[in-house]
């Protein structure tokens, strides 16, 4: 028989970030938790998974997606690939960082300027 475990996770919100036009947000599991200030037998490092963040750009044909890696582990980081066309295998760009500010900051400067220059691709 399977047990059950509560987690001791207080209840957070997604961090806000500011999406341009032309984005579809297929998921959001980007916690306003800092990685930095917790402890390694927090429970919230369930939360930090490989799959946080996923974002396509259908015109672009463009896919952004946030990560943490190695899956719930404290020694993780943010890993963000944008990807074109599905090319999981080459990423046309790829940003790694412990730190959740940096990594709104690139998100965010990354889909504006796929944004305003999706017709170039």
């Amino acid at each position: 028989m399977r047990k059950y475990v509560k987690l001791n996770v207080p209840k957070v919100n997604i961090h806000p970030l500011r999406i341009t036009e032309g984005w579809k947000v297929q998921y959001n599991k980007f916690w306003e938790i800092d990685p930095k200030t917790l402890e390694s037998n927090d429970d919230r490092w369930f939360m930090f998974t490989d799959s946080l963040l996923q974002l396509h750009h259908e015109k672009a044909s463009i896919t952004l997606d946030l990560g943490w890696s190695p899956d719930i582990s404290p020694e993780g980081h943010y890993l963000v690939l944008i990807v074109k066309d599905s090319d999981w295998q080459s990423p046309i760009r790829e940003f790694t960082s412990n730190d959740y500010k940096k990594v709104i900051e690139f998100i965010e400067l990354s889909v504006d300027q796929i944004t305003s220059s999706w017709w170039k691709n």
